[in-house]
């Protein structure tokens, strides 16, 4: 995998960032430019141009950093946020997702870094992202079943799947993952 530089990022791409020194990803879907509301202040809005929608957890809630000057952003917020890219990436690297790869390349990528699926047009998949932020309705945050990757893939495919949490790697930790998340955790793709 290959760092992209920000000033290639194209509305619509789904990103990624390493966390904990590589050991697991945090996705998101960049908008580029876009409006933020300021939660602590009376509804103060501002205009930035390099957001980023994105799903958070638990585990960036033990981070505590004052509210971000540029798109409000707090580590109190979780579910389904928005912010600007310098939150996103927290002084890491910044990775564009690929969909549409082949069967024989996604067995041998690193795992959370594509998809065989082909992707939505960017117009669709900006407006699933917003239509998650607004409603905040991606669900319960879950590590490996419903998590920052789960909701980008879906965003731009309409099937939530996370292959950094694959059961193995390739097509069969897919099809292992496909099962487990039909069984554990009642969802079918």
């Amino acid at each position: 995998m290959k760092p992209v530089r920000r000033d290639s990022l194209q509305r619509a791409d789904h990103i990624f960032t390493p966390c904990s020194g590589g050991i697991y990803y945090h996705h998101g879907i960049y908008v580029g430019k876009a409006t933020v509301t300021n939660p602590k202040n009376n509804g103060e809005e501002q205009e930035i141009y390099d957001a980023v929608i994105h799903f958070l957890g638990f585990y960036k809630k033990s981070s505590c950093k004052p509210q971000c000057k540029r798109c409000f952003y707090t580590s109190q917020n979780m579910g389904v946020i928005i912010t600007c890219l310098d939150c996103f990436l927290d002084g890491s690297l910044v990775y564009v997702y690929e969909y549409g790869v082949s069967y024989l390349t996604f067995n041998f990528k690193s795992n959370g870094s594509c998809s065989y699926w082909d992707s939505y047009p960017p117009d669709k998949v900006i407006r699933t992202a917003y239509c998650f932020l607004d409603k905040q309705s991606f669900g319960d945050y879950h590590l490996v079943f419903n998590n920052c990757e789960s909701f980008a893939t879906y965003c731009k495919t309409g099937n939530a799947m996370s292959n950094q949490a694959l059961f193995g790697s390739g097509l069969p930790g897919a099809a292992a993952y496909i099962i487990a998340k039909g069984i554990l955790w009642g969802i079918k793709e």
